[in-house]
């Protein structure tokens, strides 16, 4: 008979019961924990099934329980990605690693591709064989938008810095270079490359540049802290001086190991602000040390990259912390002490209360990047961190609350990234503002361009309006600057050399601007473009300025050719069809010159020169009827007002207030003309005569500036015409003193009378016409002055012509002079003088430039003496017999004209040639 064993006592089977009901709550603590976690955990069989997930791992892959239960881990996770988790796989069995934590890519149910944290222990038995997999997975996808974004921040920056107009560069601890932007290189003349390695003596900067470097270089690493010194350097663009802002740089280990300069040039007060910075990002590596793995409850808290407490009753003991948790609180003493014993210094920070609601109400809280300030080093200073919290309440067997389960993940470096990140993006924002610069990123591959909202100002969008392909940037720039602008960007992309051209763009409202691109093209390992990184300048400003100044040393130059026509000639029509054929294209691309004088010798007439490749013959001096009959509205006003009139905008329906003239609105209509200037012919306060001036669109509108010189023109050709006046005026007083010569002797005695005082009266007209004379000569002197004084170092091979123009001027002076004089030689005789006639012929010769130009003609001067005369009146001699010669000859056969050596020429002949210039 088998024995009946003994019943057993009363109080073991009290304490067996009281171990089963613990194990159910610790088996139901577990299960709260799992499937409440903020983070995905699972259990993964040793072929890769799921075994058992929490809800949260089905939210980030977005399948249900049922679905993902019936795959394998192998099939969520990315193909790419998969070969690094078999190998740490194979050697979590073999017992070469205790934990796997790795970063991937896993297939969510749509297709789409999340970002996880993976950690990964193996599960062993007493006899320490392996079980399944403890998996924790984390969603990362914000992180790595973050540091891809941070990333393309990154290679903005480095950019700017080198297209900066700053000098920036790095020193280390014995005040070496560690690097230099190209600043630098332009303008020290030293390669960029040589100052990498050496400091400022090593390299051959002068000794005073050296010690203000090194004084500043060495406080900055004794005090730590950011500094400015002054500098000045005497280098390829003269004596600048600096302001340089020195700021130390820090490792990891918060040992300053560098320093960064930036050097501003404040020589003419253009500064712009350059800040470089470089973002540290380094994220902090948690190791965890297990302990024997006893229960599968604290090995998985142990495992979780994540702060888990665990805290018991209404007074909240701490009965559980793992290492991430204890080393956010300084690693003090936390078992057994209740929340406000271990943590004081949370009071007033409201965790105490939000404890106790739980654990009330039984309603779980979860926080979001809640600040907290702890006393990690235990000085009485707190630091404040950031954390994402849930407070889950515990249940016991009985279904009522018995504690809070505390889950915690520390976001602080996170969050004071992103606070570094938008900073660094302000900042680049206010840079690209100042200096009217805009980048962009050119993905050669997908042929997709990223501009920034300041680019797209640029370019006059609005942000976001840039539709985002190489077509769309294309279809902007000016058709004329598009084939120059894309070889310049192939060559970059294929060859490899600096992306830097200037080209135009054409606005939405139809204006043109002017950029200036500049980038460098990024390779892959096989050689293959991948990206252009660059940046776009408006430079409209100065090429405007540029253009401005072209026009204005054309039309100075034009202003001074005509000068010499204009004194020299007495033939106002041969006067006009000068002017007409020069202002085009100096000053206008058409004219027209109305006259309606109705003094003696002057002819009405109209003459237009409208096209330039037209025959100057074609231009007609036919006398016009006197009476206008339809005189243009813009031509009346001027008459009718005696001031110039600028259109600064034409169109075809204001034409006809232009002119009259069918065949001409037509022709300006050709031409697309846009703008337009009257200016009047005045003589003697007297309107004679209008010159209408034309400018196209592709000149552009005209400008005061343009009006001031067509003024300048107008009082010249007044001159001429007044000149020409006078001639004629004189020729028919000669004419009548010829017909009274062969009236009665008696009569002659009358006309002698009458011709002296003539005679009287035009050494008078002389004398005042001189003096007039001094004015517009005034002018030309002083415009030349000022463009020296302004604009000298940008004419560069220009000053010849301006220097010519003004000696051309000084010379106009003296034959004005001589003019005085002739007007006082009937009184007056200047005393003899020795004159280089070699000198005299020079100047004549000179100031006939002209006229040998057009009849073709050569003189050769040969070596003459110097004799006793008076200069004004001997140049007056030799003008007169060199412009006679050119005048007077056959018809399209060249005039040469050649002095006698001196050998030739006998001194009493040059003498009596002197004597008669004197008479």
């Amino acid at each position: 008979m088998a024995k009946i064993p003994e019943p057993a006592p009363q109080e073991e089977m009290s304490t067996i019961s009281q171990l089963r009901t613990e194990v159910r709550q610790t088996e139901r603590r577990f299960q709260a924990t799992f499937e409440q976690a903020a983070v995905g955990m699972a259990h993964v069989a040793l072929d890769g099934r799921w075994l058992q997930v929490n809800q949260r791992l089905c939210e980030i892959v977005g399948y249900r329980r049922e679905e993902l239960q019936t795959l394998t881990i192998q099939q969520v996770i990315y193909q790419e990605d998969l070969a690094d988790s078999q190998v740490a796989f194979r050697q979590l069995m073999a017992g070469e690693l205790q934990n796997y934590r790795s970063e991937k890519r896993y297939i969510r149910k749509d297709g789409t591709l999340t970002w996880v944290l993976l950690t990964a222990t193996l599960a062993r038995d007493e006899d320490d064989n392996p079980l399944y997999l403890i998996a924790v997975i984390q969603q990362i996808d914000e992180r790595k938008k973050m540091e891809k974004d941070l990333y393309r921040q990154q290679q903005a920056f480095q950019t700017l810095a080198e297209n900066a107009q700053d000098v920036i560069g790095r020193f280390d601890r014995n005040f070496r270079f560690i690097y230099v932007n190209p600043v630098a290189a332009r303008i020290s003349g030293i390669p960029q490359a040589e100052f990498i390695g050496k400091s400022h003596a090593e390299i051959g900067l002068p000794e005073e540049h050296v010690a203000n470097w090194q004084a500043g270089l060495t406080k900055a690493f004794e005090t730590q802290k950011p500094l400015d010194i002054e500098l000045k350097f005497n280098g390829n663009e003269g004596l600048r001086y600096y302001q340089a802002r020195l700021y130390p740089e820090f490792d990891a280990t918060g040992t300053m190991v560098s320093v960064l300069s930036i050097a501003r040039d404040f020589t003419e007060q253009k500064l712009i602000e350059e800040e470089r910075i470089r973002l540290l990002v380094r994220e902090q590596q948690a190791r965890a040390e297990a302990e024997a793995e006893r229960q599968r409850l604290y090995d998985l808290f142990l495992q979780v990259p994540a702060l888990i407490c665990l805290l018991h009753g209404p007074e909240h003991v701490f009965e559980f912390a793992n290492d991430r948790y204890l080393q956010l609180v300084g690693n003090r003493e936390l078992i057994g002490k209740t929340v406000r014993e271990a943590l004081p210094e949370l009071v007033d920070q409201g965790f105490y209360e939000l404890l106790d609601n739980v654990y009330q109400t039984g309603e779980p809280f979860i926080g979001n990047e809640i600040p907290a300030k702890i006393d990690r080093h235990f000085n009485g200073q707190p630091e404040e961190v950031y954390i994402n919290f849930v407070y889950q309440p515990a249940r016991n067997a009985g279904g009522l609350i018995d504690g809070i389960m505390v889950h915690a993940v520390e976001v602080t470096e996170q969050i004071r990234n992103r606070e570094l990140m938008r900073s660094s993006q302000q900042r680049l924002e206010l840079a690209q503002r100042a200096g009217q610069i805009g980048t962009f990123e050119w993905l050669v591959p997908t042929n997709d361009i990223i501009w920034t909202p300041e680019l797209e100002s640029l370019y006059g969008l609005p942000p976001g309006g840039f539709e985002g392909k190489y077509e769309n940037w294309a279809q902007r720039v000016h058709p004329d600057d598009l084939a120059r602008a894309e070889n310049n960007l192939q060559r970059a992309v294929q060859v490899g050399t600096p992306y830097n051209v200037e080209f135009r763009v054409v606005h939405p409202d139809g204006s043109v601007h002017w950029m200036l691109g500049k980038g460098d093209t990024q390779y892959d390992e096989h050689g293959q473009a991948q990206r252009v990184i660059g940046v776009n300048i408006d430079i409209t400003e100065r090429k405007e300025t540029e253009m401005q100044l072209a026009r204005t040393l054309e039309q100075v130059g034009f202003i001074a050719s005509s000068t010499k026509l204009l004194v020299a000639s007495v033939d106002y029509q041969e006067v006009l069809a000068h002017v007409i054929k020069n202002a085009i294209p100096a000053i206008a691309d058409w004219c027209r010159i109305d006259l309606h004088s109705e003094e003696s010798g002057i002819q009405p007439l109209s003459i237009s020169y409208p096209d330039p490749e037209q025959d100057l013959q074609e231009l007609s001096f036919e006398q016009a009827t006197r009476v206008i009959d339809a005189v243009p509205a813009a031509l009346s006003t001027v008459r009718l007002q005696k001031k110039s009139e600028i259109y600064f905008r034409i169109t075809q329906d204001t034409y006809p207030n232009l002119t009259t003239n069918a065949q001409e609105q037509k022709l300006l209509q050709e031409l697309h003309a846009a703008s337009a200037m009257v200016v009047p012919l005045t003589i003697d306060d007297k309107i004679e005569g209008t010159v209408t001036l034309i400018a196209t669109k592709e000149r552009g509108p005209y400008t005061i500036a343009d009006l001031n010189i067509a003024e300048e023109l107008a009082s010249r050709v007044a001159m001429a015409i007044e000149r020409a006046r006078i001639y004629h005026n004189l020729q028919d007083l000669n004419a009548n003193l010829e017909a009274r010569v062969a009236q009665r002797t008696e009569e002659l005695r009358q006309l002698n009378a009458n011709l002296e005082r003539s005679n009287q009266e035009l050494q008078e007209f002389a004398y005042v016409a001189s003096h007039d004379l001094q004015e517009p000569l005034r002018k030309i002197q002083a415009f030349g002055n000022l463009l020296e004084e302004e604009y000298g170092e940008q004419i560069e091979d220009g000053k010849e012509y301006l220097n010519r123009m003004r000696n051309a001027a000084g010379r106009m002076r003296v034959l004005i002079d001589d003019l005085l004089t002739f007007s006082r030689v009937a009184t007056k005789t200047l005393p003899f003088t020795p004159v280089s006639l070699e000198m005299i012929a020079r100047d004549v010769i000179d100031d006939l430039e002209t006229r040998i130009q057009e009849t073709k003609g050569t003189i050769e001067l040969g070596e003459l003496p110097t004799i006793d005369a008076d200069s004004r009146q001997l140049y007056q001699v030799l003008q007169n017999l060199l412009g006679n010669a050119l005048k007077f000859h056959r018809p399209d056969v060249p005039r040469s004209l050649r002095s006698q050596p001196p050998s030739r020429m006998h001194p009493r002949r040059m003498n009596l040639i002197a004597d008669r210039s004197a008479s």
